[in-house]
């Protein structure tokens, strides 16, 4: 195999994801994927002592993974919007910071209803990772199944870290809802996953079983990394890059959009309540994960929706 991006056959013609034109996920022939580094991650990661993956170290050290890994690939999106609303830039960043102040303001307050959001939000742009089930409902049940994982055998950890996020007790309902719905949405993925590994597309199939399995099996900050950082962003980075095609000047506006989003994450500091590092870290990871991820999803699309983009 040659190593090179291809675009899945099947869905290389349809107007999906969030820039429209390109499928959102792409894959890499041959040995230049993810998915088995994601995999011996996760063979690996079982066999690590839980008291290990959940020492304060290694959750800071994780969570740092998470903005380090996760970031760039929505940072695309100020090379991406540049191109596609090129007359309209300004606007559009003017948009992208507002969405950025609106999440700010609702952790703010109403800390649970921003936690529900995102995970609403996650669910969302996790689907477009399984573009190539059979039918949209599986690609929403595989990230569902995703998300709501952790609460079958971690269901405790997970409240308490929705606890410390929020600092909200009630937060704790949202974990117990995603324990009620976390049944259905594994039958599901149980269901699609054999599906995409029987229709030729194995590597999409090796990629949700990671996913799940890790969310499942490890505690839950290291399973949301694995599959956040070797699965879903260098997915999601690449679908940019063939978005932008040939496109030059990408490397300056990633790297401004990605420092923006660090900075974000240091101005959420003196926010935060007075707790230890490993905590200040996790909250400040995932308040930053959230904030972003309601321009990084809606501003493509009202781009599009608002006829602001001069690629049409």
């Amino acid at each position: 195999m040659s190593g090179r991006v291809t675009l899945s056959a099947a869905t290389s013609g349809r107007m999906i994801g969030r820039y429209g034109d390109v499928p959102p996920v792409t894959r890499l022939d041959g040995r230049a994927g993810t998915s088995w580094v994601a995999a011996a991650c996760t063979i690996a990661a079982v066999f690590v002592p839980a008291s290990i993956l959940t020492n304060s170290t290694m959750i800071a050290a994780t969570c740092a993974l998470l903005l380090i890994g996760g970031l760039p690939h929505g940072a695309l999106d100020l090379a991406i919007l540049r191109r596609d609303a090129a007359q309209r830039f300004a606007l559009v960043i003017s948009l992208y910071l507002g969405l950025v102040a609106v999440m700010c303001a609702t952790w703010l307050a109403a800390p649970t209803l921003a936690l529900a959001l995102f995970l609403v939000m996650a669910t969302a742009h996790f689907a477009e990772d399984w573009s190539d089930a059979e039918h949209p409902f599986f690609a929403l049940g595989i990230a569902v199944a995703t998300l709501s994982a952790p609460a079958l055998l971690h269901h405790d950890a997970v409240s308490e870290l929705f606890v410390l996020l929020t600092g909200d007790q009630a937060a704790a309902g949202v974990a117990d809802a995603l324990l009620l719905v976390a049944p259905v949405a594994a039958a599901c993925a149980l269901v699609a996953i054999p599906l995409l590994w029987i229709r030729g597309h194995r590597v999409t199939a090796v990629n949700a079983a990671c996913a799940i399995t890790a969310m499942i099996l490890l505690p839950p900050i290291t399973g949301f990394a694995i599959y956040f950082c070797l699965i879903h962003s260098p997915a999601h980075f690449r679908a940019g890059l063939e978005h932008l095609g040939p496109s030059t000047g990408i490397a300056r506006p990633t790297i401004i959009a990605t420092l923006g989003g660090l900075a974000i994450a240091q101005a959420a500091l003196p926010f935060l309540p007075v707790a230890g590092p490993s905590d200040r870290m996790f909250m400040t990871s995932f308040m930053t994960l959230s904030i972003l991820t309601l321009p990084h999803m809606a501003v493509p699309l009202i781009v599009r929706r608002l006829g602001l983009s001069a690629l049409r």
